[in-house]
């Protein structure tokens, strides 16, 4: 996955500027049913595919929300190709190039946080195996987490900066356990 921004960031403006690339959202993962070839049966299975603007914007809406990543959305860039692009703006995290976050850090901050592993027997897509994870409680399905997607801060703190996040509304699921709530916004 990754390859889904171009990235500018700025250590003395103390920001990171994110542009999607040309008429590109990025990606969600999505519950699909497809042909069993060894049984002929239908069969769920979480897939990736290209995310809508609006589940763009969400995904960062909930990292803002649930993991206090400061995520603004900045506006629609026209590009020299006059293709539409979105544009969000991060705190640049200053972190120990010696000491970058591991996927085991990334596991422990999901566990922390409440969330499980999503058995890899449910994804279609390989290079998220192991990396996909979902909180029954609000329904929130996170993947693409990846020790790449998280910092380090100089403090040791885990940070994720970069997740692919979908919600699952209770019932939505053939494989996912039943969100006992859908997440909403905090009031604040």
């Amino acid at each position: 996955m990754g390859g889904e921004h171009t990235i500018f960031g700025s250590e003395t403006l103390g920001v990171v500027v994110k542009h999607t690339l040309p008429g590109f959202y990025g990606r969600i993962m999505d519950e699909t049913r497809l042909l069993d070839p060894r049984t002929f049966q239908n069969k769920s299975r979480l897939m990736m595919r290209a995310a809508l603007p609006s589940e763009y914007l969400r995904r960062w809406a909930v990292m803002t929300d649930v993991f206090g990543m400061r995520t603004q959305y900045l506006g629609k860039v026209v590009g020299t190709d006059a293709e539409p692009q979105m544009a969000v703006e991060q705190p640049f995290i200053a972190e120990d190039e010696n000491l970058p976050a591991t996927l085991e850090d990334a596991a422990d901050f999901f566990i922390a946080h409440g969330f499980e592993r999503v058995d890899d027997a449910c994804i279609i897509n390989p290079e998220v195996h192991g990396v996909t994870w979902y909180r029954q409680r609000d329904g929130i399905l996170i993947t693409d987490a990846h020790a790449r997607n998280f910092r380090r801060d100089l403090d040791g703190v885990i940070i994720p900066v970069d997740l692919v996040i979908a919600l699952v509304p209770p019932g939505a699921s053939a494989l996912l356990p039943g969100a006992v709530k859908l997440w909403e916004p905090s009031e604040d």
